[in-house]
């Protein structure tokens, strides 16, 4: 009878033992595979993060400066990290064909008008002040969204065309416009913000830029980019950072992956230990066992594979049915951390990860049963009979 008939053997006849040694694998396999999935994900948001998060270093101009021109725009879209530029520029005029929503009526009766790459960001929108309530952001140029309550007073709705050539493509509230008092200059109020979408020809049409959005790939390095265009327009622009965002989430990454790094390396120590202690145990009760084999000249080596090939039948086992219950529970895991639901994290399986779990631990169930047997495989068979009848 080979090593491996007499391992499957023992195991079947000391099924409770068996039971008890599979139930741990089980636990420590699972517990480890979720954590492992779990980091993962992570990783995955944290590498999502520095590309979603759209961290940007904000240009405007001082008062009394010279606007940007698109020569400015196409010299910092050569900095190496900067993905996009969104531009923008508003002023105050009259639009003719439509009445005004009148404030205070000392103040002029004038509209304000934001022109910009993207409307919803850099924009009230983006902060949530504003929400469209019809329609959608314009996706071409001369596209415009206007507010309800303006929408309203001159008979307009999604679609229409004003001005010749500016369409209607959303419509838009805040929902503080009835709160606004009576002295609330015109050009200030609300429902007074036209909003309207720059192509590429409207853009090249404007002779200059009150504010440049540059946005990054690498929010890391925001504040030597940062550096980089105050150094170069620091005189006629007020220059900032806005990675407050990408820094919030970072921090709340981090400390999901110290805490999950925490509890890895908990339960390695506290399944290395009992699953030792155990094997420990059990091979003490074997010694009689171990001793008869070697006297009948059966080789201490043939011993100790019958030893490790116990454990690894039970672990790999056990880990098969722990990787099942591990990605059947992950995605549920992955959500109750809000960080990770929210920022798009992935409670798929990491196929890499669990082979090297696999094989870690295949590793360690050699050397705990090697640690476990090898004082009763050094010793001579006489040796140990004495010690038993004594």
């Amino acid at each position: 009878m080979n090593c491996l008939q007499r391992a499957f053997c023992y195991i079947s006849r000391k099924r409770l033992k068996s039971l008890l040694l599979f139930m741990i694998f089980v636990v420590v396999n699972c517990m480890v595979l979720c954590i492992v999935g779990i980091r993962r994900a992570s990783q995955e948001v944290m590498k999502n993060l520095r590309s979603n998060t759209e961290s940007k270093v904000i240009l405007e101009i001082r008062q009394g400066a010279e606007e940007f021109t698109e020569d400015d725009v196409q010299e910092i879209l050569k900095i190496p990290g900067i993905n996009r530029i969104n531009r923008l520029w508003s002023e105050q005029t009259e639009v003719p064909e439509l009445a005004v929503v009148i404030g205070d009526e000392q103040s002029e009766q004038l509209f304000t008008v934001h022109l910009q790459n993207r409307i919803d960001k850099d924009s009230p929108f983006e902060e949530k002040i504003y929400r469209l309530v019809e329609g959608d952001f314009p996706s071409a140029g001369n596209g415009i969204v206007i507010n309800q309550i303006l929408a309203e007073r001159n008979g307009l709705s999604v679609g229409d065309i004003i001005q010749g050539n500016y369409r209607i493509a959303g419509i838009f509230l805040s929902g503080t416009e009835r709160q606004q008092t009576e002295k609330a200059a015109t050009v200030n109020r609300i429902e007074n913000q036209i909003y309207i979408l720059a192509d590429e020809n409207l853009s090249e049409s404007r002779k200059g830029y009150t504010k440049l959005s540059c946005y990054v790939s690498e929010p890391e390095k925001i504040d030597e980019l940062a550096g980089a265009l105050d150094e170069r327009y620091g005189e006629k622009a007020y220059v900032r950072a806005d990675d407050h965002t990408y820094q919030k989430m970072k921090i709340s990454i981090e400390q999901t992956g110290r805490i999950t790094l925490f509890v890895l390396v908990i339960t390695l120590i506290t399944g290395c230990s009992v699953t030792g202690l155990l094997l420990s145990m059990w091979m003490r009760g074997r010694k009689a066992e171990i001793a008869v084999y070697v006297s009948l000249g059966l080789e201490k080596s043939n011993l100790l594979m019958q030893a490790v090939a116990e454990g690894l039948v039970l672990y790999i086992i056990s880990f098969i049915i722990s990787g099942l219950l591990a990605y059947s529970l992950l995605p549920k895991l992955s959500s109750s951390l809000g960080i990770l639901e929210n920022a798009g994290g992935s409670g798929k399986a990491d196929y890499v990860g669990s082979l090297s779990v696999l094989g870690c631990g295949i590793c360690m169930i050699i050397l705990l049963t090697a640690i476990a047997i090898f004082p009763y495989l050094k010793k001579h068979p006489k040796e140990i009979l004495s010690e038993m009848e004594g």
